[in-house]
């Protein structure tokens, strides 16, 4: 009897070891997996999935601040005397958002293109995807191309309904350029 729990120790200790050594030096588990509509990531949590631009890029998206209502108004106002109110029963939510993309191999080096008007967009706790709007944001905007290692931050306005207060941004990958491999991710703009 001493002789099997002696064996098992030898076996169960080594394999104990293995796997925490994998867990210690495993790169961060990729958060997209639990982001969803029902669970959006928070202000400040960054999202890493991935798109397809021919081969596989690794992209991390992170919420870094949101502005509603008055305020938001005021800096649109301050980007641009043309922006005028939104529609009655809305409010502006302005989104602060960074944006990271990595290819996976030397040879990555395609560009990805932001600022499609249907990439980004808010939608209620229910999913109801509120309208696009044209207005100008504040300095910088969330446009331009990234190239593998790099990475751009911007501004991103919404308007949504006064009432709703838990509303969502979503970014969805195939709107701008990929090739249709990419999750859609939701993030809390409350």
């Amino acid at each position: 009897m001493e002789i099997g729990v002696t064996m098992n120790s030898r076996i169960a200790a080594p394999a104990l070891a293995l796997l925490l050594l994998i867990t210690a030096v495993s790169p961060n588990p990729a958060k997209a997996q639990d982001n969803s509509p029902s669970n959006p990531a928070a202000i400040g949590s960054p999202v890493r999935s991935m798109i397809e631009l021919g081969s596989n890029y690794d992209i991390v998206v992170t919420l870094l601040e949101t502005v509603r209502g008055r305020e938001a108004m005021e800096r649109l106002k301050a980007a641009s005397e043309k922006n005028v109110p939104p529609k009655a029963g809305f409010e502006y939510v302005l989104a602060h958002v960074k944006f990271e993309m990595k290819g996976r191999t030397v040879a990555d080096n395609r560009a990805f293109d932001l600022g499609s008007l249907h990439q980004w967009f808010a939608c209620s706790a229910e999913l109801a995807e509120y309208e696009g709007i044209s207005v100008t944001v504040p300095k910088p905007e969330m446009t331009g191309r990234v190239l593998s290692g790099q990475s751009v931050d911007g501004w991103i306005a919404f308007a949504v309904e006064q009432k709703e207060s838990k509303p969502l941004m979503a970014f969805d990958p195939d709107a701008g350029g990929a090739s249709g491999r990419g999750k859609t991710l939701f993030f809390k703009l409350y």
